[in-house]
């Protein structure tokens, strides 16, 4: 990859110095370009970099599962949210009935945020 330093071409340096940026800085990104093309040729970095995408799914879907099942009807800053659409912010809190998971009661009452648009 490594090399020697190209010149400006002249027609490019006679524009000026924001010309002459322009040209390096897109120098810089076709070798960046060509340099991940062959980085993500290689097999062995393909596959870490598959290993890595997954663990970070997979640690980014637990921490909101985990998020959720602390603080209910909230976004990922703990602002409130609609319980409905997630979206709003609550107005008021509505109640519904669940069907229960115990024998003594078939539904039980649970309260949800309520944007009042949804």
């Amino acid at each position: 990859m490594g090399g020697k330093r190209q010149a400006v071409p002249v027609e490019v340096a006679a524009q000026g110095e924001r010309a002459i940026r322009a040209e390096l800085v897109k120098r810089r990104r076709t070798r960046s370009r060509q340099y991940m093309q062959e980085w993500r040729a290689n097999p062995k970095h393909r596959a870490a970099e598959r290993r890595r995408r997954n663990r970070d799914y997979l640690t980014r879907e637990q921490r909101n599962a985990h998020r959720l099942r602390l603080h209910p009807y909230t976004g990922v800053r703990g602002e409130p949210q609609c319980g409905f659409c997630g979206h709003g912010r609550p107005v008021e809190v509505v109640e519904r009935l669940r069907i229960s998971e115990t024998a003594e009661e078939e539904y039980v009452t649970v309260l949800i945020p309520y944007c009042g648009h949804c």
